[in-house]
């Protein structure tokens, strides 16, 4: 019994300290995110691109009870949080019933209505740059379950939560962050160490039901993560999760089917009028003219995320270790290639309209795992490089808020003219993607050559460790059998 209780103590004890590491890394990034809230988007608005039209299905939804959009353009309720001398644009053609709607799921515009109601644009602002803070700590305890690092998994979370990219979007109205909120959720109660029971089978079907109403591209992140569930579970478990999300999957297919007339709310969007769901799905995806953004969304010079934030350079050769690792480090690998996919494939552009990264996001939290592997087994000269590309990390994010601030640059058409020196001096390393010219090859070259090298270097001593074990083991075998004595007496049994 004393045992058991001294047990007890020291879990609790180690839990409530993983919880005040947590805690702290909430505090220090809210207050970092307030400081992205008054940089503006474009030259005539503080808020552009898909952002007015998630706040204008938030003021339907509160003052009409619906998602139609038509008695908000009638009387300019937009101008309260768009701030554009020239009236909002129309995003989307009347349905054949002459409803205008937004041609976006309306998980975000549903979710923000606290932020809303209590204080306008703003008040959404602080609302979604906790939900930011939340998705980053929440990530944090995710890579102490998954890797035991406890002080690097904070350093790595903080240097991520902190890119350019997690900066910006942490206060801008797009459904990325409260998505990866949801995916961060389902992963830490699909890997507890426990068998999942039941009740985190609803629980699951809740944060997967939540981040598909966010959007309907997130679908593809739901999949593994269930199928994961499934196969940890027990019979009850899998029982509920089937039972609560066949439903769930039923209702959501019949609402969109039912008010935007195809599986996805894109069949209202200007650009694909009268498309059925195959045919935007269609145009969506491309090979010949995309594969480029494999590598071109970490390296381009002016919308890649390496090219913003030098850390998350070193997240692509770590993604090799996640492979050598645990089920649970392959399924975050898995999450994290699906969505690199989607972004190369899928995504009609990598660059704009808005900030650089918004199509990685999502599993941008993702990114502390493998950073944390990497920095954890890491020797001493790694780590330098790995503080090195953190501290330079930091200085373009502050960079950035700078010459956002004083209107140096809007965020949304030309964050890469900022003329602060550090940004501006690596430049010439970085390829553009736009100009398709005998530097861009040659830069490109030496950027796969350093993957390669950076790989290699990461993975050889994980990899030749394993198959040193695995010949340690054969030849113990060997030497078992080989003694002639009974199993019982052999040395080592």
């Amino acid at each position: 019994m004393v045992r058991d209780a001294s047990r007890y103590i020291r879990q609790f004890t180690k839990e409530k300290e993983l919880l005040l590491w947590a805690a702290a890394l909430f505090l220090l990034l809210t207050v970092a995110y307030t400081f992205s809230i008054d940089i503006r988007a474009s030259r005539g608005a503080s808020i552009t691109g898909d952002e007015p039209f998630y706040l204008l299905t938030t003021q339907s939804l509160l003052v009409d009870g619906d998602l139609d959009l038509q008695n908000q353009y009638e009387t300019e309720y937009y101008k309260s949080f768009f701030d554009h001398p020239d009236d909002l644009w129309y995003q989307s053609t009347p349905t054949s019933d002459g409803r205008v709607l937004s041609p976006h799921n309306p998980g975000l515009s549903a979710l923000v209505i606290p932020g809303y109601v209590l204080a306008g644009l703003k008040g959404v602002q602080v609302q979604l740059l906790a939900v930011a803070a939340a998705t980053m700590s929440l990530a944090f305890v995710l890579a102490d379950r998954l890797t035991g690092f406890r002080a690097t998994c904070w350093a790595a979370t903080l240097g991520v939560g902190l890119t350019a990219t997690a900066f910006i979007y942490s206060t801008e109205i797009y459904p990325e962050f409260p998505a990866a909120l949801a995916l961060v959720a389902a992963l830490l109660i699909a890997t507890r160490k426990d068998k999942p029971s039941r009740y985190d089978a609803l629980y699951l079907a809740v944060a997967l039901t939540a981040m598909c109403w966010l959007g309907t591209k997130y679908v593809a992140l739901a999949l593994p993560v269930a199928g994961y569930f499934l196969l940890r579970t027990d019979w009850h478990g899998r029982i509920a999760l089937l039972a609560a999300g066949i439903p769930s999957a039923a209702v959501f297919i019949w609402f969109h089917l039912h008010v935007f007339g195809g599986l996805t709310p894109y069949g209202v969007n200007v650009v694909y009028t009268d498309w059925n769901t195959a045919q935007i799905l269609g145009g969506h995806v491309g090979f010949s003219e995309r594969y480029y953004r494999l590598w071109g969304l970490f390296v381009d010079q002016r919308f890649g995320l390496g090219r913003w934030a030098p850390l998350l350079l070193a997240v692509a050769p770590a993604l090799a270790l996640l492979s050598m690792r645990t089920w649970e480090q392959r399924l975050l690998l898995a999450l994290i290639v699906i969505q690199l996919l989607i972004a190369t494939f899928v995504a009609i552009t990598m660059m704009g309209w808005w900030f650089p990264g918004r199509t990685m996001l999502t599993v941008l939290p993702l990114f502390v795992v493998p950073l944390a592997v990497l920095a954890g087994r890491a020797s001493k000269a790694m780590r330098v490089l790995l503080t090195l590309l953190g501290v330079c990390t930091l200085t373009f994010t502050a960079g950035l808020a700078h010459a956002g601030h004083v209107g140096e640059v809007t965020i949304a058409v030309d964050p890469f003219d900022m003329t602060f020196v550090p940004f501006q001096a690596v430049a010439g390393l970085f390829p553009i993607y736009t100009l398709w010219t005998a530097e861009t090859w040659q830069l490109t070259y030496a950027w796969w050559a350093a993957f390669v090298v950076a790989v290699a270097a990461v993975s050889w001593p994980e990899s030749s460790g394993g198959c040193r074990r695995l010949l340690q083991k054969g030849l113990n075998a060997v030497g078992k059998r080989d003694s002639g004595l009974p199993p019982n007496e052999r040395p080592g049994e």
